[in-house]
């Protein structure tokens, strides 16, 4: 079984500089992602659909009513922020969540539509929005700062619960994509402080131990992947450029771009059921 934990903006240099172990596996790097023409930089849907398909996607975000009215009529731009952090958070939000809802319909075959797959919580298929709907709900203000942290944290803790407890159900499955969409936004609020989000990435590490260990003692073979979309610059408190993976054995060809695991993924099925590539 290949078994793909996708982990929203975990950032390569992060995990280095905390010599995060499990995270790394046998074999770990940076990979190339789409970049966003008119950002300038990746964006969480366009990356996550390129990965699904095999080939880099972009999405007419300015297809958002949601977006079009509330911007209209001024709901969000006049909310009195102060300079500087609460500045930032402004820009991120309207640019980003004026909706709430932001993974709509992929309407194109992913691998996960060819396969015996299943699905935790992935990007248009089953993902639950609440991460997105907790950053609406602080861009309206009706959130503190510290109160939309300690709620996606809760987020968090449920989505590993829920990924753990799943195990039980994909036993007749070739691939498994599960995911966990909380880091990005803690990073984009906890961005000034560091040591929150060291203390994530410390939780990811263990839990990735956990999670592998119980995967090992329900399955014979495991081909045990994590990729993020993106990395994160505490720096300027944005996506970085590239993307993080690793895997618990060596993959071929070693993937370079974030549409490569697309073809890697159906050759390890075939060689796993016995197959070959026409």
């Amino acid at each position: 079984m290949i078994f793909i934990l996708g982990i929203d903006a975990l950032d390569y240099e992060l995990v280095e500089k905390l010599n995060l172990n499990n995270l790394k596996q046998l074999e770990h790097d940076k990979i190339v992602v789409p970049i966003n023409k008119e950002k300038g930089i990746p964006l969480s849907p366009e990356v996550w659909a390129s990965f699904l398909t095999g080939r880099d996607i972009s999405i007419d975000f300015k297809k958002q009513p949601m977006r079009d009215l509330l911007v209209k009529t001024n709901n969000f731009l006049n909310i009195d922020f102060s300079k500087g952090f609460l500045k930032r958070i402004k820009y991120f939000y309207i640019e980003n969540f004026v909706s709430a809802r932001r993974f709509g319909d992929l309407k194109q075959k992913t691998f996960l539509d060819i396969t015996k797959s299943y699905e935790i919580n992935v990007p248009f298929y089953s993902f639950d929005n609440k991460t997105f709907n907790i950053a609406f709900t602080l861009g309206l203000e009706k959130l503190s700062l510290n109160q939309s942290i300690n709620e996606l944290q809760a987020v968090y803790e449920k989505r590993k619960r829920q990924i753990s407890n799943e195990i039980n159900y994909i036993k007749n499955s070739d691939v498994v994509f599960s995911f966990i969409h909380t880091l990005d936004m803690l990073q984009h609020l906890s961005y000034l402080r560091f040591s929150e989000i060291k203390k994530q990435y410390l939780d990811l590490d263990n839990y990735v131990s956990i999670l592998k260990n119980k995967l090992e003692d329900s399955f014979v073979e495991i081909t045990f992947i994590i990729v993020s979309d993106h990395g994160f610059d505490i720096n300027i408190g944005n996506h970085s450029n590239y993307a993080f993976y690793s895997s618990n054995t060596h993959l071929k060809p070693k993937p370079k771009r974030i549409t490569d695991f697309y073809e890697i993924i159906l050759e390890l099925i075939e060689k796993n059921n016995g197959l070959s590539r026409s």
